[in-house]
C-alpha cells in the first residue's frame, strides 16, 4: 500500500509519492498541485475546501477561515457557520482533502502518510498534527522537519558528496532555519531556529497596514469583506513587487473608489521590521551550530514567501552569496518528505540516505533555589539541551525538599528562559517516595525524545526501584482518545462537497469573489458570467457545464488582469 508524503502548510498544503524513480505531486481535483488550506462553509451546510474556500475568503469571509495551522496546539476555537471547531478539525480536514485526491489519482486506498512541521513546533503542536492526521484517517508514523525534508530533496538531487548547507524556510506562516551537513549518504542536522509567527502572511499584513497609513484608510473601521478584499490586493502586490518596481490598483472601500500605489522601495521600508526579527533565529542556528561564513557550501531558500526579492536580498547579504532557489519553493519540502516516505518502505530505485535531526527546544522541569530569604520555587532546570542530536535519552537526578515527604511532583517544559513561567508547559507527573528527612529520597528523570520530536519521561525512585513512565499523555492543550474520537464524528456529520463539482465551485467561488472587487460594467457582466454558468449548472448535462465553464473561466482570467496593472 502507497504511503504519501504531506506538506500541511499555513497557506497551502499538498502530497506527492515517490514513483517510477522519481517525485510526483500529486494533483487535486482542479488538477493544481498546491490546495489552499482554508475551509468554509456553504448556505447548504456543506464544507468547502481549498481554491474554492480560499475565493470565499472574499465573498463569505464570516463563514471562511485560513491560517489556523498557527493555533495548532493552543486549546483555542475557530468559530464557523454557527460550529466550533478546533485547529485540529479544520487541518483534518486539510489532510482529508489531500487523502481523498491522492486516492483518485493513484487508485487505492490510501491509509499512511509522512506529514512535515516547522522545524521549530514545540511539543504540543507536533502532537495536534498527529492528531489531526487521525482525525483524517490517516496513520503518521513520522514527523519531519520541513527544512529537513528540503535538504532531503536538494541532497538527493543536487549537491555535492560533502556539504555545509544552510535551509532558510519562509512559509506563509513560519521561518525555520535549519544548518545540515551532507557526507556520503548521511545527513546531519546540526542546529535548527526558528519564528512561529514569521512568515509571509505577516509580510502582507504589514503591507496593508502600510498602505492603510498611506491613504488614512482605518482597517479596523473596514468591514470583513472589504478586509478580505484588502488583504488579498497586499498578497497580489507583494508578489508582484518581485519583478516591477511599483503596483497600481483600485479598491472600493466605505463607499469610495481609492486607487492605491505601492512601489518596491515602500514594500522594503513596510516590511524593515519583519527582516530584523529574520535575524535573531538565524544568528541562533549559526551560533548554535559553531558555522563560519567561509564553511558554508550553500545557502537554500525554500517556502513560498522566499521568492520575495527583499527575502532574498537580506539572506544573501547576510552570507555574501546568491542563495539557491533551483527547485520549486513552494514543492521542495513535500518531495523531500515523499523521499523520506520512500526510504522508509525501502524502495530500491532509491540511494539509502540515513538521516539525524535535533531537538528544537531545550526541555526540563520545574525546580527550586535556595536563597536567605528560604526556598524559591519556579527555575528552569533543563535536562536535554536545544539542538542535541536526536534520537536521544538524558537523565538527572533530583532529591526531596522537605522532612517526611511522601511524594514528588515534576511539572515538564520546553523552551529557553530560566524561568518556567516564561516556557511552555509540556505536562505534569508524581511518584511516590518513603518518607525520609530532606534530601535523602531521590529521583532519577529521564527524558527520551525521538525521532517524531515526541517526549518519554520516566521516573525512577532510587531506594525503592519503582518507576513512572508517561508519553506526556496529560500535556496541556493535547487532545485525549476520545476527543479524538469525538472530532472523527463530528467532522462525519458534515458533508463534504462532492469530488466532482470541485471544479463548478471553484470557478463559481472566484467569480463571486471577483464581483466584490469589480465595479459598473466589469460587475454586471460578472453578474451574468454568473448566472449564465448557474444556468447550465441546473441543466445537468456534463458536456454543457464542462464548456461554459471553461468558456467563463476563461472571461474571469481576462477581466482579472486589469485588477492589477
Amino acid at each position: 500500500m502507497a504511503v504519501i508524503g504531506i506538506d500541511l502548510g499555513t497557506t497551502n498544503s499538498l502530497a506527492a509519492i515517490w514513483r517510477n524513480g522519481g517525485v510526483e505531486i500529486i494533483p487535486n481535483a482542479l488538477d493544481e498541485k498546491l490546495t489552499p488550506s482554508v475551509v468554509s462553509v456553504s448556505s447548504k451546510g456543506e464544507l468547502i475546501v481549498g481554491r474554492a474556500a480560499q475565493n470565499r475568503l472574499v465573498s463569505h469571509p464570516d463563514v471562511t477561515v485560513s491560517q489556523f495551522k498557527r493555533l495548532m496546539g493552543t486549546n483555542e476555537k475557530i468559530n464557523l457557520a454557527g460550529q466550533s471547531f478546533l485547529p485540529e478539525e479544520l487541518s483534518a480536514l486539510i489532510l482529508r482533502q489531500l487523502k481523498q485526491d491522492a486516492e483518485a489519482w493513484l487508485g487505492e486506498e490510501i491509509s499512511e502518510a509522512i506529514i512535515s512541521v516547522p522545524a521549530y513546533f514545540n511539543d504540543n503542536q507536533r502532537r495536534a498534527t498527529i492528531a489531526a492526521a487521525t482525525i483524517a484517517g490517516l496513520h503518521t508514523e513520522r514527523l519531519i522537519n520541513e527544512p529537513t525534508a528540503a535538504a532531503i530533496a536538494y541532497g538527493i538531487h543536487e549537491t555535492e558528496d560533502e556539504a555545509q548547507l544552510v535551509i532558510v524556510d519562509l512559509g506563509g506562516g513560519t521561518l525555520d532555519i535549519s544548518i545540515l551537513e551532507k557526507f556520503d549518504d548521511l545527513l546531519e542536522v546540526h542546529a535548527c531556529s526558528g519564528d512561529n509567527f514569521l512568515g509571509g502572511e505577516d509580510f502582507t499584513r504589514a503591507v496593508s497596514t502600510g498602505l492603510c497609513h498611506k491613504y488614512e484608510i482605518t482597517f479596523v473601521e473596514l468591514s470583513a469583506q472589504e478586509k478580505s478584499l484588502l488583504i488579498r490586493q497586499c498578497n497580489q502586490a507583494k508578489e508582484a513587487l518581485s519583478g516591477t518596481s511599483h503596483v497600481q490598483f483600485e479598491l472600493q472601500l466605505q463607499n469610495r473608489l481609492v486607487a492605491m500605489t505601492i512601489s518596491r522601495e515602500e514594500l522594503i521600508n513596510w516590511t524593515a521590521p519583519l527582516m530584523e526579527r529574520f535575524n535573531t533565529p538565524l544568528q541562533r542556528a549559526i551560533r548554535d551550530a559553531k558555522l563560519k561564513q567561509d564553511q558554508v557550501s550553500d545557502v537554500i531558500l525554500v517556502g513560498g514567501a522566499s521568492r520575495m526579492t527583499t527575502v532574498k536580498n537580506h539572506v544573501g547579504r547576510i552570507f555574501g552569496r546568491i542563495p539557491s532557489c533551483t527547485l520549486d519553493p513552494d514543492q521542495v519540502v513535500v518531495m523531500g518528505v515523499s523521499i523520506v516516505a520512500a526510504l522508509k518502505h525501502k524502495q530500491s530505485d532509491l540511494q539509502e540516505t540515513v538521516l539525524t535531526d535535533v531537538c528544537p527546544f531545550s526541555l526540563g522541569i520545574n525546580t527550586v533555589q535556595e536563597f536567605q530569604s528560604g526556598i524559591q520555587s519556579g527555575f528552569y532546570n533543563v535536562i536535554i539541551q536545544r539542538n542535541t542530536v536526536i534520537p536521544v535519552s538524558r537523565v538527572k537526578t533530583y532529591s526531596t525538599i522537605a522532612d517526611k515527604q511522601t511524594s514528588m511532583t515534576f511539572s515538564i517544559y520546553q523552551g529557553e528562559n530560566r524561568l518556567v513561567k516564561n516556557n511552555i508547559l509540556l505536562g505534569k507527573m508524581a511518584i511516590s517516595v518513603p518518607s525520609a528527612p530532606a534530601g535523602e529520597e531521590t529521583v532519577d528523570i529521564r527524558f527520551t525524545y525521538n525521532v517524531n520530536g515526541i517526549l518519554e519521561v520516566t521516573a525512577k525512585v532510587i531506594s525503592t526501584g519503582q518507576e513512572k513512565t508517561m508519553i506526556l499523555q496529560n500535556s496541556v492543550n493535547q487532545l485525549s482518545e476520545t476527543e479524538i474520537q469525538q472530532s472523527l464524528e463530528k467532522i462525519a456529520e458534515y458533508k463534504i462537497h462532492p469530488r466532482e463539482n470541485a471544479r463548478n465551485l471553484a470557478v463559481l467561488s472566484e467569480a463571486e469573489c471577483m464581483y466584490s472587487e469589480f465595479l459598473d460594467e466589469r460587475r454586471n457582466e460578472i453578474e451574468h458570467l454568473i448566472y449564465q454558468f448557474e444556468y447550465a449548472i441546473e441543466g445537468q448535462d456534463p458536456a454543457t457545464i464542462k464548456s461554459v465553464r471553461e468558456q467563463v473561466r476563461q472571461r474571469l482570467n481576462e477581466i482579472k488582469s486589469d485588477l492589477v496593472f
